[in-house]
């Protein structure tokens, strides 16, 4: 039953900016008061970043008395000998790891240190399809020879799953020439593939393995946690703290774990991609976030699943809405799951997934972190309240009551296999035309299109425009998910190559 007051959450509620550009600029609106009020708003943050805005993790210290820059005994970043080389040097005895960077340009400053460390111009590496955008930027900025491995679709959920090691073995048997194997574990619905076993595949095969791990930063801090690639035998691993631990947006981690790779080469790459003024702030976050979970970290997160547990088993006892976990293992090549992610599935309810993260958000005040077609997706960590998850349960229940089985249109929102006619590098230097986004059908795609979040592309630029496609993307447009990567931010057009 899609009823009319859902209906009203989803088109009524919706905050006061304007859409249209010029008014909204008129209004002339203070960012620092518009943050001031929504703080203020009580709205519980069931999403990034891993703080949730608990200002104890700052012992009440106004950030700005610790803004500083390079003076005299506070060290570089990109010349380290001295504070931030021991702060570094203890998150890399903790994790375990040769060399443990800190990163203040996010996760996707890693990645692109990363992949550039271990490529040349030109060369070719894998990727996996969902792989964030940064990993696509990488391949543009190298101008790298690009063969994609496809996750496995879970349709149920909506979701994808993790990949096949078989698959990825065949493309390597056939492209000897691979630089690199670059993956996304866990994704961001908390998916892990086995990495333990694509990493023996790749190193059979003399190349390396780069994990994007930004939704993992806390992988292997309780036993009850997947183990983090770094000690799967991946070579390099990028983690966002700001994600999942309590440390402040921006931050992250890049971590080395190999003799196959030169770490010199490594903090090249980084002095080109990392600012050049990095924030204090920001590295003194990760520095106490990592002392934060070195001496409390299991005990918390141990009590975190203890409650996580128990929601899922209460919210699990309702008619339509779940929150799947351990049913989604050793299916689709899913290997393990984190148990803190929560996605909340709607499907065959009556409901989309954005109209229950609009009554969560507007009826029940809790800000998940996506809404999609068929789930939204929250985010836990140990710096959560416990009485707002329980309340989270409660306030599902309370919805589920209202629901009647209604099935909901069967639409695969699979990634597609598009035909690739140009590289990115090669069809960023081509000529480009502006067509109307649903009359490019055919066409060769100048731009990308990505669902975000999470960042992953629905079509790379040099792929052609399909019927599928632009079917996608209209499901997408009609429930009002973001679609962004166009130039034309209002999405009725894209740049076509010539």
């Amino acid at each position: 039953m899609e009823s009319n007051s859902y209906k009203n959450y989803n088109n009524n509620s919706r905050n006061n900016y304007k859409d249209n550009n010029e008014d909204y600029n008129c209004q002339k609106k203070s960012f620092y008061n518009e943050l001031i009020e929504y703080s203020k708003n009580g709205r519980y943050p069931l999403h990034m970043p891993g703080h949730k805005r608990n200002e104890r993790l700052f012992d009440g210290i106004d950030p700005y008395k610790v803004d500083i820059t390079e003076i005299d005994g506070f060290d570089n970043l990109h010349n380290p000998k001295g504070i931030i080389l021991d702060a570094m040097k203890n998150a890399s005895d903790f994790f375990e790891t040769d060399r443990t960077w800190f990163l203040v340009n996010g996760s996707s400053c890693g990645i692109l240190a990363a992949i550039s460390a271990v490529t040349n111009i030109g060369d070719k590496i894998i990727i996996g399809r969902n792989c964030h955008k940064a990993v696509y930027n990488c391949a543009k900025l190298r101008n790298l020879d690009v063969e994609y491995v496809y996750p496995s679709y879970i349709a149920k959920y909506g979701i994808n799953g993790g990949y096949n090691k078989g698959e990825i073995e065949n493309i390597l048997k056939k492209n000897r020439d691979v630089k690199a194997v670059v993956l996304t574990s866990p994704t961001y619905d908390g998916i892990v593939s086995d990495i333990e076993e694509i990493a023996r595949v790749v190193h059979k095969y003399n190349t390396v393995l780069i994990v994007d791990e930004a939704h993992g930063a806390h992988f292997g801090i309780s036993e009850k946690l997947p183990v983090p690639a770094y000690k799967l035998g991946a070579d390099l691993v990028i983690e966002s703290t700001h994600k999942t631990l309590p440390a402040m947006t921006q931050t992250a981690l890049l971590h080395l774990k190999s003799d196959r790779i030169d770490a010199g080469k490594v903090q090249e790459m980084l002095s080109i991609y990392e600012t050049s003024s990095p924030s204090y702030v920001l590295m003194c976050s990760i520095d106490k976030c990592i002392r934060e979970i070195q001496k409390n970290g299991q005990q918390r997160y141990d009590e975190l699943l203890n409650v996580i547990n128990k929601i899922r088993k209460n919210v699990n006892k309702c008619k339509y809405i779940s929150i799947p976990c351990e049913e989604l293992k050793n299916q689709n090549n899913v290997f393990d799951v984190d148990v803190t992610k929560l996605i909340i599935n709607v499907n065959n309810s009556g409901i989309t997934g954005k109209q229950l993260g609009d009554i969560l958000r507007y009826k029940y005040n809790i800000e998940v972190e996506m809404d999609s077609l068929k789930y939204v997706l929250g985010i836990t960590t140990i710096c959560d309240d416990y009485k707002e998850l329980e309340r989270l349960a409660e306030a599902l229940k309370e919805i589920d009551k209202s629901l009647e089985e209604k099935q909901n249109e069967n639409i695969s929102v699979e990634l597609l296999k598009n035909k690739r006619m140009y590289s990115i590098y090669e069809t960023d230097l081509k000529e480009k035309n502006t067509v109307n986004l649903f009359d490019s059908k055919d066409c060769i795609s100048g731009e990308f299109v990505f669902l975000y979040p999470p960042g992953i592309p629905l079509v790379v630029p040099g792929e052609v425009i399909t019927e599928e496609l632009l079917e996608q993307i209209k499901v997408y447009l009609e429930a009002n998910m973001n679609i962004s990567g166009l130039k034309d931010n209002s999405n009725k057009t894209i740049e076509v190559v010539k």
